[in-house]
């Protein structure tokens, strides 16, 4: 039988054999052209408009504005979605290791790669956004000229695409490490469900379903925040960028963060209920046989 008591050194060990792989996955060459994607519309037109500033953007900016860029937040949960597609790996050795560790040891080993890819991820995008700018910016919890006046320095460039990336929804309501923190645990959160999502059709054998489900999810949800329809808080995407909650001048949220908290926490919690749940009929060959069908 393999319910067994729960074991967090099993569940542990379970992880980093499973992390590793990930780390070492030939899928990971898509990390590369995501850090040419976030230079081109993040890091670029930022110190472009810098260069004509004469003035140094903070060294965090275009790591928050990738984070909230509309087309990077397209891009980034698609990237994770790409290099973590076979998450929860289940092959021919996953059988042997989910008899010896147990299926519960086995669901929380999950959990907590999860929790180190979606970290390590994010990690990665700090990195491809905030190098290129490391030794030009500064850091302080300041928002930069760049970021404020470059619109009223140059109103004939006030709509280009780099005087965009930071709007005042952000600048004009929180600090820059706020926005930087938010932004970044939105994001984690966000990557997170599609990680639940992925684990919760796996343990029913429709392991390609939650793929599909997951870029579904993905795509009509930038789709209404590209139109602002409100129908998309009832998607991850809107939920998880930070300047959409509030407007340019307006102090108290268009849609309160807090609101976002709940819809996350609901359900990332209840996609955790259910998976142990269906656990106890989880059938691992199923998912083995689909997997040589793709």
């Amino acid at each position: 039988m393999m319910i067994k008591k729960l074991n967090f050194k099993a569940a542990l060990l379970c992880a980093q054999s499973d992390f590793l792989k990930w780390l070492l996955n030939g899928r990971m060459i898509i990390l590369a052209a995501l850090a040419v994607f976030i230079y081109i519309c993040s890091v670029q037109p930022l110190t472009e408009n810098s260069a004509l500033m004469e003035k140094p953007l903070n060294v965090l900016e275009p790591y928050i504005a990738a984070l909230n860029s509309g087309s990077l937040m397209l891009f980034i949960p698609l990237g994770f979605l790409a290099v973590s597609s076979d998450f929860p790996e289940i092959d021919g050795s996953s059988m042997f290791s989910l008899i010896r560790t147990g299926r519960l040891n086995w669901f929380f080993g999950q959990l907590i790669n999860l929790l180190m890819m979606s970290a390590a991820y994010l990690f990665y995008i700090f990195s491809a956004s905030t190098i290129p700018v490391l030794f030009s910016g500064f850091w302080g919890n300041e928002w930069s000229s760049v970021a404020l006046d470059f619109g009223n320095e140059f109103p004939e460039l006030s709509q280009n695409f780099g005087a965009l990336l930071l709007p005042k929804n952000l600048y004009n309501h929180m600090y820059l490490f706020d926005a930087a923190a938010q932004s970044t645990l939105f994001v984690f959160v966000y990557l997170i469900l599609m990680g639940m999502v992925m684990m919760f059709f796996a343990i029913l054998g429709k392991k390609s379903v939650g793929l599909i489900v997951c870029g579904s999810l993905i795509a009509v949800g930038s789709a209404l925040c590209s139109v602002k329809s409100e129908l998309m808080w009832a998607f991850p995407m809107a939920n998880s960028v930070v300047w959409l909650h509030y407007t340019e001048f307006r102090r108290e949220p268009f849609y309160p963060i807090y609101c976002s908290w709940i819809y996350f926490s609901v359900i990332v919690v209840l996609l955790t209920v259910l998976s142990l749940i269906f656990l106890k009929k989880f059938d691992c060959s199923a998912n083995i046989s689909e997997g040589k069908q793709i």
